[in-house]
């Protein structure tokens, strides 16, 4: 019986002998199958030994959480092998305030810089903006971000100029008298400017056109030292005249000839005004001498404004004669025209 048992102890110890190196060898076979990882996660590294082939499946398996934001130095679907070392940069949340407002909280992936975000925010906003800070810096966890709007607009202001009041001294006007020719009228200068705004404050201005939009036209006064004397002698301090005009003169009669008016027609002789012709009545045109003025017209002496006539436009007169040769023989002429009534 103890024979047996010896045999029994010698054959559990040689089946011990066997198993132990194959019981290592396969541990040391288990072992060689994981990967060995380092993995930095914003501090010390950590050291895991993970069956997982890819990225994405080490994190499933070390139970790390991440997100979009996140930042990683493999991509997901890379490959593991051992002795790997892999990174993650976190998402950083910092606060971006306008113009002294309420800060506003934003998210973002690690690495963000200022010019990057200012871009972001003026193309959100559709405004300039500026920082008072490092430009160039590159934004942390927590921190708070103070920018500014930056805003430019022009403004179109219209300033009256005026005119000046020219004096005439002239002798077609008689002496003592004065005659305005030309109403002044102001000009207009419009002025452009150039204003920035900052954080809603304005910082500058500056003009940056200037152009005259109209002219001013001067005022001419004219001033007599002209005297109207008797018929024959214009030089004669016998009569006052308000200003003197060149015109072209004609001669008319009341027959039907110049008139289309018949001797027996109840309208013969009748003027415009209804004055009846005579020596002294001359046919004008309204719009530069009105009817009734009172004139003295060279070489046929003084008359009166009665009537009108078709051809008789702008600076024309046309002088009533007696008789159609007497008329014939004026023809036409160029000749002065005083004016004795203010018009």
């Amino acid at each position: 019986m103890k024979s047996i048992k010896a045999i029994f102890v010698v054959i559990l110890a040689v089946i011990a002998v066997i198993a132990f190196p194959l019981g290592m060898l396969s541990f040391i076979a288990a072992e060689s199958a994981l990967n060995h990882v380092i993995f930095y996660d914003g501090g010390e590294p950590e050291e895991f030994l993970v069956g997982a082939d890819t990225v994405a499946g080490f994190l499933h398996e070390a139970g790390i959480t991440h997100n979009a934001a996140d930042r990683l130095s493999h991509a997901l679907d890379s490959l593991l092998w051992d002795g790997i070392t892999l990174t993650i940069e976190r998402q950083i949340s910092f606060y971006v305030q306008v113009d002294g407002g309420e800060p506003v909280n934003r998210i973002s992936g690690p690495g963000i810089t200022v010019p990057n975000l200012q871009r972001q925010l003026q193309q959100e906003t559709e405004t300039a903006l500026l920082f008072r800070g490092d430009e160039n810096s590159e934004i942390s966890n927590g921190d708070v971000l103070e920018f500014e709007t930056w805003q430019s607009r022009f403004e179109v202001e219209l300033v009256i100029l005026p005119y000046e009041l020219i004096e005439n001294h002239t002798g077609a006007v008689s002496r003592g008298r004065e005659h305005l020719r030309n109403t002044g009228i102001p000009g207009v200068l419009e002025i452009t400017t150039s204003i920035v705004y900052i954080g809603g404050i304005e910082t500058s201005r500056e003009i940056v056109n200037e152009e005259i939009i109209a002219y001013p036209i001067d005022a001419i006064l004219d001033i007599g030292t002209g005297w109207l004397g008797a018929l024959t002698d214009v030089t004669a301090p016998d009569f006052h005249y308000f200003r003197r005009v060149r015109m072209e003169a004609t001669a008319y009669t009341a027959y039907y000839c110049c008139t289309g008016k018949h001797p027996g027609d109840p309208w013969f002789g009748i003027t415009a005004s209804g004055r009846r012709v005579e020596h002294g009545v001359v046919a004008v045109d309204r719009n530069i001498i009105p009817l009734g003025t009172r004139l003295y017209v060279e070489g046929y002496g003084f008359a009166i404004a009665a009537d009108v006539g078709g051809a008789i436009q702008g600076y024309k007169i046309d002088l009533y004669m007696y008789t159609i040769d007497e008329a014939r023989r004026f023809g036409r002429r160029f000749l002065y025209v005083w004016i004795l009534d203010e018009i």
